[in-house]
């Protein structure tokens, strides 16, 4: 799986092309999870970030196109907290919300 990753990009909101990272979607799942459900508990919000991450690269990996919009990812990623835990899903998003606020200022 990691070979069919590994020639992915991601088009980013602001237009530029970066490459694939995993680690990213991780951490922001990590961030949500422990700033929210889980803020006395990392251990629970780092196995729900791995989980999480290990759907979505599956389902990124098996997308016949090479340039993904960070748009599919942010959706998929929300797909799987949904399955995995609701709270987390809000968390994330709220999580979302405030970063894109931030980076526009």
């Amino acid at each position: 799986m990691q070979e069919k990753l590994v020639n992915k990009v991601v088009i980013k909101r602001n237009g530029h092309v970066v490459d694939w990272d995993s680690f990213r979607i991780q951490t922001a799942v990590f961030k949500a999870a422990i700033n929210g459900k889980y803020k006395d508990k990392p251990l629970h919000a780092n196995m729900i970030a791995n989980n999480v991450t290990k759907v979505v690269e599956k389902v990124i990996a098996e997308l016949s196109f090479e340039k993904i919009e960070i748009e599919t990812i942010q959706n998929q990623v929300i797909k799987q907290l949904n399955d995995f835990d609701k709270d987390v899903a809000r968390d994330f998003l709220a999580y979302k919300t405030k970063q894109n606020i931030e980076q526009r200022h």
